[in-house]
């Protein structure tokens, strides 16, 4: 048996980091959106072995790679279960190392596809469970394809998705460590009166010109600092008449949001003309626009 399914890009409308836990992770709040830029995965059942095989040769596939990780741990979920395996190949489209949580989508998708394929018959609580385990952005793959996070951002609260609209993702080809980032922040400066309700009542709304206008990532004057293209990328597409821009999580994606395709589409045009990765995507609002049916109703 085989399994082909794709994992869709987020980007984080929202990012608000109320302070450091004991733990060493940070108390966050933000609101996840899926968008329509997908890697593809394909798993086969194979003998008490797990094999990874990636078109890009950036991306690890040893047991550093989340997708292998997510396997060991279903894997131990089940002992009473032997001679489990697959042979996973993993085709990229997401860039690495861009905010976009490729990686996290990856082993999400693991995580649900291997619960078919070996006929786990765990539930989705279980399953989410186990992605908490393995980082905190991979329980909302599993949630929907819109939802508020908090805590270190594996507590989930399923949002309603506002209509339709397209975001532009410009990746500048560099990345930045998230721990890296996350290490410099300094909550004397994060401390401001926006906070993640205002946005919530625009998103709930569709009402996506006051959204652009109220995107706020506490990490992203971080960003911008050690990567001032990112500043450029920015005005850009505020120039191209983007509703607002945003660095994606901890960078170095930045988007822009639009409510018109055609502005969209222009927009997008102009951004390919530069040396940059640049994608036309629209926003996710149900997962069966890339799941298949057999993995989205099981168990």
């Amino acid at each position: 048996m085989k399994l082909v399914f794709k994992t869709p890009a987020k980007i984080n409308l929202g990012l608000f980091i109320l302070g450091k836990r004991p733990d060493g992770y940070h108390d966050l709040e933000t609101l996840f959106q899926m968008v329509s830029l997908y890697d593809t995965v394909e798993l086969e059942s194979l003998e008490n072995q797990i094999e990874l095989v990636c078109d890009d040769p950036k991306v690890p596939t040893d047991e550093s790679n989340l997708m292998i990780r997510a396997a060991r741990l279903l894997q131990e979920a089940v002992p009473e279960k032997t001679g489990l395996g697959c042979r996973m190949v993993l085709k990229k489209k997401i860039p690495m190392g861009a905010g976009l949580g490729g990686g996290s989508g990856n082993a999400a998708g693991v995580l649900m596809g291997l619960n078919r394929l070996w006929d786990l018959k765990l539930k989705p609580a279980q399953l989410s469970k186990i992605a908490a385990r393995l980082g905190s952005d991979i329980p909302f793959f599993l949630c929907a394809p819109s939802a508020l996070g908090q805590g270190r951002g594996e507590r989930l609260t399923p949002l309603q998705p506002p209509k339709k609209f397209y975001v532009i993702l410009v990746f500048p080809r560099v990345s930045l460590a998230t721990a890296e980032v996350y290490q410099a922040l300094n909550f004397d400066l994060t401390k401001n009166s926006k906070n993640i309700k205002i946005l919530r009542e625009f998103f709930s709304q569709s009402n996506i010109i006051s959204l652009g206008a109220h995107l706020h990532n506490d990490l992203e004057p971080i960003v911008i600092k050690r990567l001032p293209v990112v500043e450029s990328i920015k005005g850009k597409l505020r120039s191209l008449s983007a509703a607002g821009t945003l660095v994606s999580g901890s960078g170095s994606t930045v988007f822009g949001i639009f409510e018109d395709s055609k502005a969209a589409e222009q927009a997008f045009a102009r951004c390919r003309e530069e040396d940059w990765d640049t994608f036309l995507t629209e926003t996710v609002s149900s997962f069966s626009e890339f799941m298949p049916e057999d993995l989205l109703n099981y168990p």
